[in-house]
């Protein structure tokens, strides 16, 4: 393990431990102002300040409403990395949304004579908490930052690429230390010119052999500063080390500078990273909920659909009612969706096969649950488990799925989120009878794993729902 890893470690320690700090402190700068000026100014007589078990069970009620906003917005991850502007903006609103929350909760029904009391209790409290929280955080994100510049932190990195953008590329980043990377050496194609000043680095390799030189040693970033020309090459070695804990960086492009894909991060090089979640902490939560509280209550509204296709089930042909089969999660974990069972017994007694309109292994029940989806209602349970969510893409059989990846290999970053029931490849797209066809799907389902919102969810639940009233699904 890396010293920046090690140090990631200790630093999410220190600033749990820390924020509890100034969570405990901004709500005793509360309750003395209450004990203090509010309410004895309420009820005309001094008020004795206690400070028992009330005041230890709001005190860490508070902490832990604060520790869990800062966490969902992010302010615990990549501590080795987070700049102190961001992180200032970051502590300011987590500051602020749990001010709001706590006025809501707890300081409107205060013990108040007017109305500017509030502003008060709510400064008390948030001036202590921003003021404390901040503080230490600021400290903590300062040392770091001087551990960087010292080169005490560094971040073991493989540059790929051997040509004039290469080199220049590290010259830059050799004059200029403030993003701490340690090159431990370069790859190159097979048929890249080297620059002679990337001699200042060892030589690694072959740009083939990048998986194994990140399996065989510690590397957190990897740079691809590969000539223009070469996007189908880079996808390729993206897809190929994603799966790894590593931050792949690209140098952008003039097509990337003009279309905003380019921060102004700082005054030095700039690098399209690679994102590595494509869903922010407080949006994946957001989304959870979501899928839980809608899952729930579809579950019980379908409840008479469900049972009225148990009983054509049953009654249509022999066999289980509920069919179970094995599909890729997220991360290429595994899990069995539930499904109402459409298909005669023994259908893929010949090995895996996609349906058609016409597939002759349907039931006539199960044409009739597949042209309004309802054989698909049981997966709602694998959205209250969590192995799905109901807005996401199609989950494939790995049979299926290794076809796909060997002729369209950018689209293993599917894996990166959960499936879905319904996904925007199935409302744009719909059912595929090839794979050539589940490739033309995949590629409407990678447009929405790069645009994660609840907004877009409800939509494409919205445009599923018209689907299944005017019963197109096949």
């Amino acid at each position: 393990m890396s010293s920046s890893k090690k140090l990631e470690r200790k630093l999410f320690f220190y600033y749990i431990v820390l924020d509890v700090i100034a969570g405990i402190g901004a709500y005793t700068s509360l309750h003395l102002v209450r004990k203090i000026y509010v309410e004895p100014e309420k009820f005309g007589a001094a008020v004795p300040i206690k400070f028992d078990q009330t005041f230890v069970l709001a005190a860490v009620a508070t902490t832990a409403l604060f520790i869990g906003i800062s966490a969902l917005s992010g302010i615990y991850r990549d501590l080795t990395r987070k700049s102190r502007l961001a992180q200032a903006f970051n502590t300011f609103g987590g500051t602020l949304i749990t001010a709001v929350t706590l006025f809501f909760l707890v300081l409107l029904d205060d013990y108040i004579k007017e109305y500017s009391d509030y502003y008060l209790t709510l400064g008390a409290y948030s001036g202590s908490l921003l003021l404390l929280s901040g503080f230490f955080r600021f400290i903590q994100s300062t040392s770091v930052r001087h551990k960087i510049d010292k080169g005490t932190i560094q971040f073991p990195t493989v540059l790929i690429g051997s040509e004039k953008d290469a080199a220049d590329l590290l010259i830059a980043f050799q004059k200029d230390r403030s993003k701490g990377y340690s090159f431990l050496g370069y790859l190159n194609t097979s048929d890249g010119v080297v620059d002679e000043r990337m001699n200042a680095i060892p030589f690694l390799g072959n740009i083939d052999q990048l998986a194994d030189i990140i399996n065989d040693n510690t590397v957190e970033d990897v740079i691809i500063a590969l000539p223009s020309g070469n996007s189908d090459r880079i996808a390729a070695m993206v897809s190929a080390i994603e799966q790894n804990d590593v931050r792949i960086h690209v140098l952008p492009n003039v097509f990337s500078i003009l279309s905003g894909q380019v921060k102004m991060e700082s005054l030095g090089r700039s690098l399209i990273e690679v994102k590595r979640e494509l869903v922010k902490p407080h949006v994946a939560f957001i989304k959870r909920l979501f899928d839980v509280v809608v899952a729930t209550l579809l579950l019980l509204v379908a409840a008479p659909f469900i049972l009225f296709s148990i009983a054509m089930i049953a009654v249509g042909s022999p066999g289980p009612i509920f069919y179970t089969q094995e599909r890729l999660g997220k991360n290429g974990g595994t899990f069995k969706i539930i499904k109402l069972r459409s298909m005669y017994q023994d259908a893929e007694a010949q090995g895996p096969q996609l349906s058609s309109e016409e597939d002759p292994r349907i039931t006539p029940w199960g044409r009739t649950m597949r042209k309004f989806r309802l054989d698909e209602l049981p997966q709602f349970l694998n959205v209250i488990k969590g192995d799905m969510a109901i807005v996401g893409p199609r989950p494939e059989r790995r049979f299926f799925f290794d076809q796909i990846i060997a002729a369209a290999p950018q689209y293993r970053y599917l894996l990166k989120v959960k499936p879905g029931i319904t996904s925007w490849g199935m409302v744009k797209f719909g059912y595929a009878e090839n794979v050539e066809e589940m490739i033309e799907r995949a590629r409407f389902d990678l447009i929405y794993t790069e645009n994660i919102t609840l907004v877009n969810d409800i939509k494409i639940l919205f445009y599923t729902l018209v689907t299944v009233l005017q019963g197109r699904g096949k």
